[in-house]
């Protein structure tokens, strides 16, 4: 079986504390470059590409140089998102890797960083001469941008000089370019699945353990990249070999509940992104 990603939360601190960001209650740590390598070694025949989150901000990482070789000498395809305000001091070491395939930045996160807009502007055009950039904000709906979200299009249409019919562009589109190699992308916002909560919903899918699965910190496995608390631990990567852990009974209880249409585990059935007409 291969994955088109897997995650891998590289680490779970991070430097801001936003609302719709989830509570989980975890230990504060990061991953060591020699777990890091472990996994790699783990998860290299399923995958070629890898997401450096599921919760945290991997720029925090101490040793981000290391890690990002280590996945170059793996031939590992990277992607990062983060919420660019650590960019200013690591986009030298991001431009060094030619295996990184793109940044995401969250700009709907919440913090007081002086002209943060103009400073992630500022670095974003120097990342795009060689990485594909995307800025991300969260819409209400479909149809409707936010107070922040409205700021920040309205941030964008300054500082690149573009036209009215840019913001008629966000709420229509789904990805928008914004010039060469720099795009924003748009997503409902959602609410982090929890598994004690009420329902009845029993027919969905999903595409976790189809298209990805995720590693958390501690090297816990988990079905897809929403599952931060291990609600639906498969095992852990410092202790067994993938192919155990993509054969346990839970794991083949989800993947084929997916594959025909019906949620197996009551965090799935709990989980409204599932029913987000856009996918993270």
């Amino acid at each position: 079986m291969r994955f088109s990603k897997i995650y891998v939360e590289i680490t779970n601190k991070c430097n801001l504390n936003c609302s719709f960001c989830s509570n989980d209650n975890r230990i504060l740590e990061e991953m060591s470059t020699c777990s890091f390598e472990i996994v790699l070694k783990k998860i290299k025949k399923y995958t070629k590409s890898i997401y450096l989150h599921v919760k945290g901000e991997p720029l925090l990482h101490s040793k981000l140089d290391e890690i990002l070789n280590l996945c170059f000498l793996n031939n590992m395809k990277v992607k990062i998102t983060t919420n660019g305000t650590l960019l200013a001091n690591k986009y030298a070491i991001l431009l060094k890797y030619d295996n990184i395939k793109q940044i995401n930045i969250s700009l709907h996160s919440e913090n007081k960083m002086p002209d943060y807009f103009e400073k992630v502007f500022k670095v974003s055009e120097i990342l795009s001469k060689k990485i594909p950039i995307v800025y991300r904000i969260w819409l209400l709906d479909n149809y409707h941008l936010d107070k922040l979200s409205t700021i920040i299009v309205e941030k964008i249409i300054s500082y690149y000089h573009l036209n009215d019919d840019f913001k008629t562009q966000v709420l229509n589109l789904k990805n928008i370019k914004i010039k060469d190699n720099l795009y924003l992308d748009k997503d409902n916002e959602f609410i982090w699945p929890d598994e004690e909560k009420e329902t009845t919903k029993n027919i969905g899918t999903c595409l976790g353990t189809r298209s990805h699965i995720a590693i958390l910190v501690n090297g816990d496995v988990v079905p897809c990249c929403l599952d931060s608390k291990a609600h639906l631990k498969l095992g852990n990567i410092f202790k067994d070999d993938l192919e155990t852990i993509l054969n346990t009974k839970l794991f083949k209880e989800l993947n084929m509940g997916f594959r025909n249409n019906k949620l197996i585990a009551p965090l799935c059935k709990n989980c409204n992104y599932r029913s987000q007409k856009f996918r993270r």
